[in-house]
């Protein structure tokens, strides 16, 4: 299979199955899709994000009607900036039920006092899947949407220089206050999908390697999830082992022709998947079970 990375055919049998689940399961076959009990147990995330329900209903519901509107209306920096805006503001909650209520501030002007009053009595506001950082030192959904107006005027110089590349971008976002490297990958991955980033020149040689990432290409490479550090020298080593698997992902034989293709965005996706994957083959309890 692969001198430099040993375990890559369990990572495409990984991937492999993980799509097949979603197809047993979009064409009305009744649970469990699959007869590996770690897939069944616990929750993974699809090979595609543009599956996985929360993108979707973001897509749907915001992202394209703003692409929309920038496409078939005169191009000017303020129809982007909503764009922009509005994708940073949703993956601050990364929640549908959140999105939902404020939807209509999305699409429209955006007002965080009139979100607050929406909010406040809510049980579950923000996601679970990973850490929202707000301002400090006040209740969480104040910090959130205090940081969130604090971050709404950097956008009208920003976004402007949007578009070259998926990771300029990224280090452009990182340097909102409040933004991380996850938060902003998860913004950029949106963006990639619209006119601001569809003609990215990187969108296949460059991806984020966060810890989950790391732990996955790890357990890739050296059979535990400890082998790589995260360094800056690793994170090049490591992307060149990601350009590896994303040619590898062109074998039929590892991933079917007729399904659809891969982005560099595709393996560092599954990287982290496959880091839960062998977590949970080792015995460990995972944070999310599956449920129907």
């Amino acid at each position: 299979m692969s001198q430099t990375i040993p375990n890559a055919s369990k990572f495409f049998a990984i991937a492999r199955e993980r799509y097949n689940i979603k197809l047993r399961r979009d064409s009305g076959q009744p649970w469990p899709w699959t007869t590996d009990t770690h897939f069944q147990t616990w929750r993974f995330t699809n090979i595609f994000r543009e599956d996985d329900k929360t993108t979707r209903w973001f897509r749907e519901n915001v992202r394209d009607p703003l692409s929309n509107f920038i496409t078939d209306r005169p191009i000017s920096d303020n129809t982007r900036i909503k764009l922009v805006e509005s994708t940073m503001i949703f993956r601050w909650f990364n929640k549908i039920a959140t999105g939902e209520i404020i939807k209509d501030l999305l699409l429209g002007e955006w007002n965080s006092r009139e979100a607050c009053n929406r909010l406040q009595k809510v049980d579950v506001v923000f996601t679970g899947a990973y850490i929202i950082i707000g301002k400090p030192y006040m209740p969480k959904l104040d910090g959130v949407l205090e940081a969130i107006d604090d971050a709404r005027p950097y956008l009208p110089k920003m976004v402007p220089h949007f578009g070259p590349t998926l990771e300029g971008t990224w280090d452009l976002l990182k340097t909102i206050p409040y933004i991380g490297g996850f938060t902003a990958h998860e913004i950029v991955q949106d963006l990639r999908y619209t006119p601001i980033l569809e003609n990215a020149s990187d969108i296949m040689t460059w991806g984020n390697l966060g810890p989950g990432a790391v732990r996955g290409i790890s357990w890739l490479v050296y059979g535990h999830g400890d082998g790589f550090t995260g360094s800056a020298t690793q994170q090049k080593h490591m992307l060149g082992l990601m350009a590896e698997l994303l040619e590898m992902s062109k074998d039929p034989t590892n991933w079917p022709a007729e399904w659809p293709p891969w982005e560099m965005h595709q393996v560092e996706f599954l990287l982290c998947e496959t880091a839960k994957y062998f977590r949970a083959y080792n015995g460990h309890r995972q944070k999310r079970r599956y449920s129907q």
